[in-house]
């Protein structure tokens, strides 16, 4: 028996957006870029000792919000943890002042399973699809729905 304590899992908020990118392409995200430090309010992450395993961010454009960069490392999923982080970003937006908030879900059940709902045809927001097309993994392995949730 080893007298090394166990790792603990800590969730906390987190400005290292390279580790927030690094965990993206490890979680199988399509990654241009890495998030924009201009529009991201804040960013949450879950550490296992000092290792990335989740995160999200909320991110603030003019007068809406968005939940980006959600990803959860491949060995950590099924324990909660992006719908943990979701919530925090959810959260936070509300603290903000945010009625709104929105997501452009790779996983639709997912945000439908915390509140969000899919747009309806005739509805328009501030996100679409339209930059998704140039994608390689769109409607390969992705099939992003643009989603709302009123907090």
């Amino acid at each position: 028996m080893s007298n090394t304590p166990p790792v603990e899992l800590r969730v906390t908020g987190t400005k290292d957006l390279e580790a927030i990118k690094d965990l993206s392409i490890r979680a199988g995200l399509e990654v241009r870029e890495g998030p924009q430090q201009e529009h991201i309010a804040c960013a949450f992450g879950c550490f296992l000792g000092e290792r990335l395993v989740a995160c999200a961010a909320l991110e603030h454009k003019g007068h809406n919000y968005f939940v980006e960069w959600v990803a959860v490392d491949n060995g950590m999923r099924g324990r909660g943890l992006g719908s943990r982080l979701v919530t925090m970003v959810v959260e936070e937006a509300r603290a903000r002042g945010a009625r709104t908030i929105w997501v452009k879900a790779r996983i639709p059940g997912f945000y439908e399973r915390m509140g969000f709902r899919r747009l309806k045809d005739d509805e328009t927001g501030p996100i679409s699809t339209d930059e998704c097309h140039d994608c390689p993994q769109y409607h390969k392995n992705c099939f992003p729905t643009i989603m709302v949730r009123n907090i």
